[in-house]
């Protein structure tokens, strides 16, 4: 995943080979494992490139063992916030120091991916989608009959202009705005009547 603006350049990627504590991983100019993973936990590290014009800076980030590195990642100004399952960390791009981290502990699923829409955050997860507030604060969750994946090859969420677009696994189709309200709820077996 690439990001950029006017004071740099990001990618954020996942290191396989790095292990908790071990002198072999390759060098970062910084590793934060702010959870306190063991090398024996199972975790997944998110490897950021930070591209500046005067410099670049290395970050291994050591998080949950659901993370990814698809829309994982946001970058406001001079701040990354990046989403490793519950836990979003804030780092400061110009020197790549944490300057918070947001816990989802309320999160009941997986959290696949975090967007910016005009009242806040949406988390895509496995079984919740979750409005948050431009403070990372948890507004709304929403949930479906069954959990956000389509067995039909169709999309499972979409973000439009003014609403998200949802199917569950069981092919039921949904439609919510940015406050987590429905606006349309049809049922696989109604969708078929049709």
């Amino acid at each position: 995943m690439i990001l950029s603006n006017d004071l740099c350049t990001v990618t954020v990627s996942i290191d396989e080979q790095f292990t908790v504590n071990s002198a072999d991983n390759k060098h970062y100019d910084m590793i934060y494992n702010l959870n306190n993973y063991r090398k024996s936990d199972h975790y997944t590290t998110t490897i950021i490139n930070i591209d500046l014009s005067s410099k670049k800076i290395s970050i291994a980030l050591v998080g949950d063992y659901f993370s990814s590195d698809i829309d994982c990642a946001l970058l406001d100004n001079e701040v990354l916030s990046v989403l490793q399952n519950r836990y979003i960390t804030h780092i400061r791009v110009t020197d790549g120091s944490v300057v918070g981290q947001t816990d989802l502990q309320e999160s009941a699923s997986i959290n696949y991916a975090i967007y910016k829409v005009p009242k806040g955050y949406i988390l895509y997860g496995e079984i919740d989608i979750v409005g948050l507030s431009n403070d990372f604060k948890r507004k709304w969750t929403f949930s479906g009959r069954d959990i956000w994946a389509s067995v039909t090859g169709k999309n499972p969420f979409e973000i439009c202009e003014d609403r998200i677009r949802l199917y569950d696994f069981c092919d039921n189709y949904y439609e919510i705005d940015f406050d987590g309200k429905i606006i349309r709820d049809i049922s696989a077996e109604t969708a078929q009547l049709m």
